[in-house]
């Protein structure tokens, strides 16, 4: 069996056991396929917009004789109904402002009980504004170095109460600051908003509070 990459077991571990997982934009099904014969969820559909993509995930899921995972073609979140039961959805690999779309876009992730894991390319402060003023919750968020590169990756769920989170919450989420990982990549925020000041100085308090909270 092979091993995820700290990006993915990152995700992973956000799912819950036993859960009923749907995949968005899965490529390899690397992901649902590892889930499934650790045992840890009971049912999985991947789901991409490519239809090479999904080649790729039924090979995986033969190689390793993957049970109970269907494989569908669509956009974001479409492939999914109400009547597949889905208790957890990944969605990663993509940027945060079409994450934010899927998500936005589809009635089903207003169910209070569905865990959403969302792990943002980039623009993952648009991710988060967006989810802030549409009512959903981030309950926790970490992060994880891959490849040489920090990704970070939040569990989500609806709750109808739109919240007016700051300009700092947008770029640090739930993040703990006492974990490396975290620090390091609140400091690539740093330094795209450096880089950003230069042309547009609008951005220098943000950027003096960020510092700030990185070198508590």
């Amino acid at each position: 069996m092979f091993s995820l990459d700290e990006r993915l077991l990152m995700c992973a571990g956000l799912v819950r056991n036993g859960a009923r997982l749907a995949d968005i934009g899965t490529d390899h099904a690397y992901l649902p396929v590892k889930l499934l014969c650790d045992g840890r969820i009971s049912y999985a559909i991947a789901s991409d917009i490519n239809p090479s993509p999904l080649e790729s995930g039924r090979a995986t899921a033969e190689k390793y004789a993957a049970e109970n995972i269907e494989f569908r073609l669509g956009s974001g979140l479409e492939t999914i109904d109400a009547e597949d039961g889905i208790t957890d959805v990944v969605i990663a690999g993509m940027g945060g402002e079409l994450i934010s779309e899927i998500v936005l876009k589809s009635a089903l992730t207003k169910n209070k009980n569905l865990n959403l894991i969302l792990q943002p390319m980039t623009k993952s402060e648009v991710l988060i504004r967006k989810l802030c003023e549409n009512g959903y919750e981030i309950a926790s968020q970490q992060c994880a170095v891959s490849h040489g590169k920090c990704y970070t990756a939040m569990s989500v769920r609806y709750t109808g109460e739109k919240l007016e989170c700051g300009d700092v919450f947008h770029y640090v989420g739930r993040l703990d600051l006492h974990e490396p990982e975290s620090v390091r990549f609140v400091n690539n925020h740093i330094k795209n908003l450096e880089n950003r000041s230069r042309g547009d100085e609008s951005v220098l308090p943000l950027l003096g509070k960020l510092k700030k909270l990185v070198e508590q």
